[in-house]
């Protein structure tokens, strides 16, 4: 059931999630003709976003005329010095479970824990790892706990009630399908989740944008399904594809960031995605040979000749109507 929101009371402060996706895009549309434009826009930049995402969200605003999107990043400066200080005490040695060794310990000291300004990797450098499919740790660190401890939590303690708007559809996933569409916040006192979209389809959200006459983000007519990351660590296999071959500096990213975490992880075999990526793969998947693998047809053994052709694979909009630019 719609629940009919509380528009124009003075304790009330409503916040949309802003990715630069359709979903989300739909959501601020929502909530702009719903609360009249009177709600706060957060995006959340991971220092893993496309540049084309970043100035699409950064203009939001003009191309609607709602309010202007606040672009925040997570710091984890103290995560990254906790850790300094975790292996400098020798606990990291000592414990029982999954012990570091010492040689271990003194190669990540001597490379160092500094922050470099880069949230996603940052976070990654701090934990040793990469995030999973079923331990995605990068959505809630980078997005819903940054957007809470920036902008929502200090709302609540300024005495509002916060409203936060989340662009989930039940048509998504079986999981999402069990999300209310709105619920008290189950960790943070004088927060209702609000789920606008829940009961929306594609079509419905592609119907929000044309009746505003507000073109989907420039990626989507590049034929990516996933606007979010570049790469995300769910991305299908043609994402990664379309990445590798449209921008070749973003797999080079990549690449950098495994070295990275790699060098101050206990194993040394952290990857950016999970070993399963390529089936038949010996060893720790490392981001060429996902690449390698992105290119071959089902089962990973044959490389699909389409994808050398002259003609592109997919230079069409995945939506229908002309949204994409």
């Amino acid at each position: 059931m719609n629940i009919p929101l509380i528009v124009g009371r003075e304790n009330v402060k409503h916040v949309v999630s802003v990715s630069g996706g359709k979903d989300s895009g739909a959501t601020y549309l929502e909530a702009l003709e719903r609360t009249e434009g009177d709600f706060i826009a957060l995006c959340a930049d991971t220092g893993n976003e496309h540049p084309e995402t970043l100035e699409y969200v950064s203009r939001l605003h003009e191309r609607t005329g709602g309010p202007k999107v606040q672009i925040i990043k997570a710091d984890f400066t103290a995560q990254l010095e906790r850790k300094k200080r975790f292996l400098e005490s020798g606990k990291a040695v000592s414990r029982t479970k999954n012990p570091w060794s010492p040689a271990r310990v003194d190669q990540v000291l001597a490379h160092g824990l500094k922050p470099t300004g880069i949230p996603f990797l940052d976070l990654c450098c701090s934990k040793g790892f990469f995030p999973a499919r079923n331990s995605a740790f990068c959505s809630q660190s980078l997005k819903r706990l940054s957007n809470l401890s920036l902008v929502q939590q200090p709302l609540i303690d300024s005495g509002f009630h916060v409203w936060s708007w989340q662009g989930i559809r039940a048509e998504e996933s079986a999981k999402r399908a069990c999300y209310p569409m709105w619920e008290p916040s189950p960790d943070t006192e004088g927060m209702t989740i609000y789920r606008p979209l829940m009961g929306w389809t594609l079509a419905d959200v592609i119907a929000k944008h044309k009746h505003h006459g507000l073109k989907l983000n420039p990626l989507y007519g590049m034929g990516f399904e996933r606007v979010g990351c570049l790469p995300c660590i769910n991305s299908s296999k043609k994402d990664i594809r379309l990445v590798a071959k449209l921008f070749p500096w973003a797999i080079e990213k990549i690449r950098q960031w495994e070295n990275e975490v790699r060098a101050v992880s206990r194993l040394q075999v952290s990857t950016f995605f999970h070993q399963d990526t390529t089936p038949g793969a010996s060893g720790p998947t490392q981001i060429d040979e996902v690449v390698r693998w992105s290119r071959t047809r089902h089962g990973g053994k044959q490389y699909d000749l389409l994808v050398y052709a002259d003609q592109s694979i997919s230079d069409v909009c995945i939506y229908a109507g002309g949204l994409c630019e």
